[in-house]
């Protein structure tokens, strides 16, 4: 594994959408420092939540869709059908309630 850094987060919650946002575009992301986030003010280091990227070579894409995700482009706002099940669902949602179906890339 070779990781590498690809966001530094205010918080918590913001480490944890971006990495969702990864794992939702099939990158392998995970949150380092979530925890050490309580101790701001008393610790003397970077205690910001950061999220990486499990393999370097995701890197690239990663950030792309970082930037995305920080303009707030990701979600264009127009519901969508499931191609399987032909449910409808709000654009926020990435996966199909009804049979697991993911979100086609426009």
């Amino acid at each position: 594994m070779s990781a590498r850094e690809v966001y530094l987060a205010a918080d918590p919650v913001n480490a944890e959408i971006a990495k969702d946002v990864l794992v939702n575009h099939g990158i392998g992301a995970h949150v380092r420092n979530q925890y050490l986030w309580g101790g701001m003010g008393d610790l003397p280091a970077n205690v910001y939540p950061s999220v990486w990227v499990d393999e370097a070579d995701d890197y690239d894409a990663a950030r792309a869709l970082i930037r995305d995700f920080e303009r707030g482009a990701l979600n264009d706002g127009r519901p969508w059908q499931c191609s399987a099940c032909g449910e409808y669902l709000d654009a926020q949602f990435q996966q199909c309630w009804n049979c697991e179906t993911l979100k086609p890339a426009d």
